[in-house]
């Protein structure tokens, strides 16, 4: 059996195990059964989901009661609030808007189900046929008491040599046929067996006998049988609606009631409800536990049909139209009320109905091979092979490649055929779709015909080939080296790299080096944009629409080695500075990405020296004496601004020692790059580490740069890498790739120096190529100011007369077009191209699910919580997921992969809580749980949380990443005291870029805001191997109780439920925050004599009226821009945005006249000082000093979002208790 295979299996266990803990019945070890087992607590305490109370109980849960936490083991009695039922838009609806007497009749039971502490629950289906009369199965358990002849606790080993002394068989016996020990009689307490205990009879105790005989007394006391029931039930309409005459099931009060409505002339609604008609008072023995209800065609005169909505058709715009065309053999058959449903349903609509309270959801994989029919080349696909050192001749390379192009033709050809067997109505917006197929096919045409007849193209994308294969196959050998901290002099890694030679790399680090075919796709589609400064692809935004974990980040870092190669080779005078720009929203991700994006610029240098040497190695090509390098520019909180800050940094490192150096470097190192690129050396010192160092330093006491210490790399010969990481040096040498975040861009009207990122002032070509990755991310308040300011941007760039190429990544996002057109006043071209079924787009397949050749997918479970606090079913759940992982009898490689724990927060505020949960709560249920499956010595031992949050250091963040990467749950760790990651507790921020193979079981803690960040969590898990993400929602939040009633229809197409985000980057709100910014950057930046800090003085409107109307008429020609593509019928504010510029150089102007030519700034000087009483500043910190009034309020991140509120306290108190 394969290791996948075996996880697949293990996975399906795991599953099952936290089901039977937190759902039941199969918490303890059952006999005979499961289904009549017998627990040693009360079941409404033991189980937490699935759970029927009494009509009349009034207490329920409050969700956020943490205080009660410690007492694990209270009944849940003094438990507030009820929750309102809601109608999730998009989802399926219970009922029609007007009510009859039947349907308010039933809204009661659904109100029940709709409780924290549910007395109810059921499902609405919907089917064609005879509805006279329903046949269903109920299933359900209840528990009675148990009595002394129920007690038993299974022994293991020889029982012949069981010896039970005298004192003990008043109490005790041995069931050699059952294998268990049993109780004689009632009566046995605790007490009891603790005063047998201190007589020492048994000696050691090899049976354990004692601590059996505690379990016991436990099962005697607090014990529990469950009796199973089954009822096989006919529900008769005959001619009513309404019925409720099916009570008292099976000997209990359940009773079950069923709503008909008719929808349309074949079509029925049914909705059946089942009740826990008890009103006595709540008690354990009266509560309904596990229940289910089943409804098969196979007994009925009815088949069952999909609900498809209300919403008239043509009445959708075109996205929707397409979201409707892809999805539409994604059917939903039901929707649950307080329980999710599930079914299997043929097309002919036969089959089965059920209500689920552990549904389980199994999202298939994506498939990204071209399927052989096409005959695609697969040397089409070789990086080696499409690069300069392979041996095949252009004309070769160029006919692999037109495979790949004219396979996706043919493709194209069948859909269009397959268009006339749709329905009508979906035919008009399928042809729409297919052209923009077509359009794709043609600009990869152009792409390849780009190559065959320009020189530098074709060799700018064979070096960009190169270049990719390089960093793959270094990636692969850190890789393989990666199982322990590589230092300098290392002897395997020197061994390693002193034999590469990357004619035959690929015969020491093995790899496949190949292209995913839509990555190539990408590529060529992308070349004339590149290479053709006027053509018309050039000003569209190219947006890579790519399932997670497609390879989206390979696809543009191929673009962007060619682009860098082609501007050396064509416009080589004009080719240095910063060729690319990548931007990323956060941190942690832009610090992922960075490392990879680093070992490809590593590789292009590589090649730009070998090219430009006495005797190239690998073929001479002119790429110029100027260094390809990559710089990281994410702000002084992470990195260092100045030259002397990196300096002081590096004097702290270098001296601490003892117990202070773990502290030092946690504190102190902020260069991010933990190791090299290249090679994989380690650039941090370790203590204790004789070998290791620092692989930073100031290069004549002044500039920052960064080394590596292992003498076989490639970078330590050439004495630096090239990679930078403070701002000073990033301005004074702009990096070839710039690597940021949005929010640095605030600093443009701060900040003259950014200015060198476009060319500003030089004879460098502006960047050729700007990439936002995860663009679904630039949205709302965010979203709105990056929009404003990325119209300086774009005429900063377009200054030297040539547009820059957009290029957008996203998984998850709603009105691409919209946003695109607001963000960059540009049209969008989506890659691949929808067609006619969201499960194939050519480039990117749902793989069927077939577990026997290995196909799989990410499982989603569902926890909705009964009468559990939010707080207690935190607890459960992680106490349950982990100890089931640890007593699970599995190889160490299989057990690593479900080892640590992810657990997703919507907020820190949640976090924090459960952090302290962790080390508390969480610690004492796994013992409880493991003394009633054996021993409390079986307890799992967890350390404290590993976070991935924006409130941990980014020191801190490499190292939880490199320790997830790095250290598996082995013997060989284990022994030496190196611990896996037990828990991992994250935000957003895990959301994007995050790869970590380890990650396969994660939990998230109520259901996140949007659907786009829910996708992007959950594919943090389960991205090489099968993983599982369990949703556990808020049963008070009616948006947590939709999704989970409706689970299986949400995640067989959740991409369609991704939700439409906002920018408006010229809002009247947006305006005032960052108009005069965008002003300021413009003529700042463009105007050298009015760059410097207090150049500022030398404004007068008269003398830059040309520049002011200039500026004027973009913003405003851009604002219309913005509007007409986005909002047509809204009116244009020309007027107003106009005077709002004119305000600004008028407030310009008064200062100017105010204070002395040398006293006047534009204000970064007082970023952290304030200036003195005769000196002015045009620009001042957001919020920072309101008696400040001259200076205008200026964002200095672009998350500066949320208005500040000051506000005083007053301390009252008796004047005497100051005396004395």
């Amino acid at each position: 059996m394969s290791i996948k295979e075996d996880l697949i299996k293990t996975r399906d266990e795991y599953i099952s195990l936290i089901k039977k803990e937190l759902l039941g019945p199969g918490s303890e070890i059952s006999i005979p059964d499961e289904n009549h087992e017998l627990i040693s607590d009360s079941p409404n305490t033991r189980y937490s989901m699935g759970i029927l109370f009494t009509k009349e109980n009034k207490m329920n849960a409050d969700n956020d009661d943490a205080s009660r936490v410690e007492n694990l083991e209270k009944d849940l009695e003094d438990i507030p609030e009820i929750v309102e039922n809601c109608q999730e838009e998009g989802f399926v609806k219970h009922a029609n808007s007007v009510q009859s007497q039947d349907e308010d009749n039933l809204d009661e039971e659904v109100g029940l189900a709709a409780q924290n502490m549910p007395s109810s629950m059921g499902y609405t289906f919907f089917v064609k046929g005879n509805v006279q009369k329903v046949n269903c199965t109920i299933r359900f358990g209840t528990y009675r008491k148990a009595l002394a002849s129920d007690c038993r606790i299974p022994i293991k080993g020889d029982l012949t040599r069981v010896e039970i002394p005298d004192l003990f068989k008043s109490l005790i016996y041995v069931d050699l046929e059952e294998k268990t020990l049993r109780l004689v009689s009632g009566g046995l307490k605790r007490k009891r067996v603790s005063e047998l205990r201190e007589l020492d009879i048994l000696g050691a105790d090899e049976f354990n006998i004692i601590s059996n005989m505690y379990k016991l007394a436990d099962q005697l006391e607090k014990g529990y049988v469950r009796e199973p029931h089954q009822v096989e039930l006919v529900i008769e309409f005959g001619d009513k609606d309404y019925v409720d005459n099916n009570r008292k099931l099976d000997g209990t009060e359940l009773k079950i009631t069923a709503l008909r409505r008719k929808i349309s002339m074949e079509t029925y609604s049914i909705s059946v409800m089942l009740v826990n008609d008890d009103e006595r008072k709540y008690k354990p023995d009266l509560c309904i536990y596990q229940p289910e209800i089943e409804v098969d065609t196979n007994k009925n005169d009815f088949i069952f049909t999909d609900y498809s909505g209300t919403q008239d058709f043509d009445s959708l715009d075109d996205e929707e139209k397409s979201l409707e065309l892809q999805y539409r053999n994604k059917k939903v058959y039901a929707t649950g009320m307080g329980t999710s449903v599930n079914w299997s349903i043929d097309e002919a609509g036969r089959g089965i109905v059920y209500t689920d309270f552990f549904p389980e959801e199994e999202v298939p994989s994506m498939e990204f091979t071209i399927p052989e029919k096409y005959c695609v080349d697969n040397k089409a696909l070789s990086m080696k092979f499409l690069s300069d050192i392979s041996e095949e001749d252009k004309d070769e390379k160029i006919k692999s490649l037109l495979t790949v192009i004219h396979s996706y033709e043919m493709w194209i050809n069948e859909k269009q055929e397959d268009i006339e067997k749709l329905e009508r109505k979906y035919q008009k917006i399928a042809e729409k779709n297919i052209e923009g197929c077509k359009k794709a096919f043609e600009r990869m045409n152009r792409g390849i015909e780009r190559l065959k007849k320009d020189e530098d193209a074709w060799n700018a994308f064979q070096l960009a080939n190169r270049a990719m294969f390089m960093q793959r196959a270094h990636l692969k050998l850190q890789a393989m080296t990666a199982n322990k901290n590589r230092y300098p002099y290392d002897e395997e890694l020197t061994k390693l790299l002193d034999s590469i030679d990357y004619y035959s790399i690929d015969n020491i680090v093995e790899d496949r080096y190949s292209w995913r075919p839509f990555q190539l796709a990408f590529l060529i589609m992308s070349i004339e944009s590149i290479v053709n400064q006027q053509s018309e692809d050039r000003n569209l935004v190219d947006l890579i629409w790519f399932p997670t974990g497609g390879g989206k980040t390979e696809a543009y870092l191929g673009l962007t080695a060619f682009t860098i190669f082609y501007r050396r080779l064509a416009h080589l005078p004009e080719s240095c500075g910063t060729n690319v720009i990548m931007r990323y929203t956060l941190r942690l991700l832009t610090a992922q990405q960075f490392t990879r994006a680093s070992t490809l610029i590593c590789a292009c240098e590589y090649i730009r020296v070998d090219s430009c040497s006495r005797e190239p190695k690998y073929g001479r090509y002119n790429l110029g004496k100027e260094r390809i390098t990559i710089g990281l520019w994410i702000g002084g909180n992470h990195t260092p601004n100045k030259n002397e800050q990196a300096k002081t940094e590096i004097h702290e490192l270098n001296k601490a020692s003892g117990e202070e150096f773990e502290y030092a470097k946690d504190k102190h190192n902020k260069f991010q790059v933990l190791k090299c690129p290249w090679c994989g050396t380690k650039l941090v010192k370790d203590r204790g580490i004789r070998d290791s160092q620092f692989g930073y330093r100031m290069k004549n006491n002044r500039h920052f740069e960064i080394f590596c210490p292992q003498e076989s790399c490639f970078f330590n010969m050439e004495g630096v890498l090239p990679i930078q990481v403070v701002d000073e040096e990033l301005y004074d040498n702009p990096p070839t790739l710039l690597f940021g975040t949005v929010d640095k861009f605030a600093m443009l009207p701060w900040n003259p120096k950014i200015g060198n990122f476009f060319g500003v002032n030089s004879n460098n070509r502006a960047p050729e190529l700007i990439i936002q990755d995860e663009l679904h991310l630039i949205s709302g308040p965010l979203g709105t100011m990056v929009g404003l300011y990325e119209s300086a941007i774009d005429a900063i760039c377009s200054s030297k007369g040539i547009k820059t190429k957009i290029i957008a990544s996203t998984a998850t996002i709603r009105r691409a077009v919209e946003q695109c057109a607001a963000l960059y006043d540009r049209a969008v071209a989506q890659f691949p191209h929808p067609a006619l079924d969201a499960e194939d787009s050519f480039f990117a397949r749902e793989a069927k699910i077939n577990y026997t050749i290995g196909q799989y997918g990410r499982k989603y479970v569902g926890l909705m919580p009964s009468g559990k606090t939010k707080a207690m079913m935190e607890i459960r759940s992680i106490a349950a997921m982990l100890q089931k992982a640890n007593v699970m009898d599995l190889p160490y490689e299989v057990k690593d992969k479900f080892w640590t724990l992810t657990v997703y927060f919507n907020s820190l505020k949640d976090l924090g809580k459960c952090s302290t949960l962790v080390d508390d709560d969480v610690k004492d249920f796994i013992k409880r749980m493991a003394y009633r499956l054996g021993d409390a010595r079986d307890a799992r031992i967890i350390t404290s949380a590993d976070e991935l949050t924006s409130r941990v250091s980014t020191t801190q963040l490499n190292e939880t990443l490199d320790k997830l990467e790095k250290i598996a749950y082995s013997k060989e760790n284990l022994e030496a005291k190196r611990w896996p990651s037990n828990v991992l507790l994250a935000t957003n921020m895990i959301s994007v870029g995050i790869d970590v193979s380890r990650l396969n079981v994660m939990l998230l803690v109520g259901q996140p805001k949007l659907t786009s960040e829910y996708i992007q969590a959950s594919s943090r898990v389960g991205r090489e191997y099968p993983g599982v993400a369990f949703a556990m929602y808020d049963g008070s939040k009616s948006r947590d109780r939709s999704h989970f009633e409706q689970f299986k229809g949400y995640h067989e197409s959740f991409y369609k439920h991704v939700e439409p985000t906002g920018v408006t980057p010229f809002s009247k709100p947006a305006r005032e925050r960052a108009l005069h910014a965008i002003v300021v950057s413009l003529l700042r930046q463009l105007t050298p004599e009015l760059s410097e800090e207090k150049a500022i003085a030398k404004f007068k409107t008269e003398k830059y009226q040309n520049q002011i109307n200039a500026i004027i008429e973009f913003i405003l020609e851009r604002n219309r821009d913005i509007i007409k593509r986005t909002a047509p019928n809204m009116r244009v504010d020309d007027d107003e945005v106009r005077k709002e510029i004119n305000e600004v150089f008028d407030i310009w102007n008064s200062l100017v006249k105010k204070y002395d030519q040398d006293k006047l700034y534009y204000g970064e000087k007082f970023l952290i000082a304030y200036p003195e009483e005769d000196e002015g500043r045009l620009l001042k910190a957001y919020n920072s000093n309101k008696y400040d009034l001259d200076a205008i309020d200026t964002m200095t991140s672009m998350r500066n979002v949320d208005v500040s509120v000051g506000s005083s306290v007053i301390i009252w108190g008796d004047s005497n208790e100051n005396q004395g």
